[in-house]
């Protein structure tokens, strides 16, 4: 027997809680229609749009934009439980909030043991070159950033006038610029707009 609209209409908002409560963000239109086996995008556009006129989902035009219009109460976060968060093979080109962007892939980890304060504003990235290396960072490995307030001296990933990077915030007088941790590489000054994406709160290592 083939599901009415009301039972498809449910199980996409079932699975819209479970997944935030599982990964501390929204799904994407494409992870509904997986997980839901539904043909086509469209066909989840079109009970989007009925949950929408019914006010039980609120959508946005970002990549993770749709929603529960009443959210459920949050959870503790035990100490030993995993969370996802968003994996980029680099830093997202031109973005200055990562996360509106689809990761490459998802990482698994325990939230306590790096010291993230906020899972729905944490992301990784991994590294390439050796600009940091004078921070212990090598190319290859896997940062892990938090979207908060940046003080002097935190090692950020940035967006400076459209390019993305990963580097050390320095204030010279009323200017700020970006410092690498390799005297091979020059100290980045903006010209026009400086703008931190994330600031560095783990490294994840693994050997071969």
């Amino acid at each position: 027997m083939r599901p009415s609209s009301i039972h498809r209409q449910q199980m996409i908002l079932d699975f819209i809680e479970n997944y935030q409560e599982g990964n501390s963000r929204p799904p994407t239109v494409r992870e509904i229609q997986a997980h839901c086996k539904f043909k086509s995008p469209r066909a989840v556009t079109y009970f989007l749009e009925k949950l929408e006129e019914a006010k039980k989902v609120i959508r946005h035009t970002k990549a993770r934009g749709i929603f529960l219009a009443e959210q459920p109460k949050p959870k503790v976060i035990k100490q030993d439980r995993l969370i996802q968060i968003p994996l980029f093979s680099g830093i997202p080109a031109g973005l200055t909030d990562p996360l509106g962007a689809e990761p490459d892939e998802m990482l698994d980890l325990s939230p306590a043991s790096l010291g993230i304060r906020s899972t729905e504003k944490a992301f990784a990235v991994r590294v390439r070159g050796e600009s940091m290396i004078g921070a212990g960072i090598l190319s290859g490995d896997i940062v892990i950033l938090e979207k908060k307030e940046a003080k002097v001296g935190d090692i950020v990933a940035a967006l400076m006038d459209g390019e993305n990077t990963l580097k050390r915030l320095i204030k010279k007088g009323s200017r700020y610029f970006l410092k690498a941790e390799n005297p091979l590489y020059p100290d980045l000054e903006p010209i026009e707009t400086l703008s931190v994406q994330g600031v560095l709160v783990g490294v994840i290592r693994t050997f071969a």
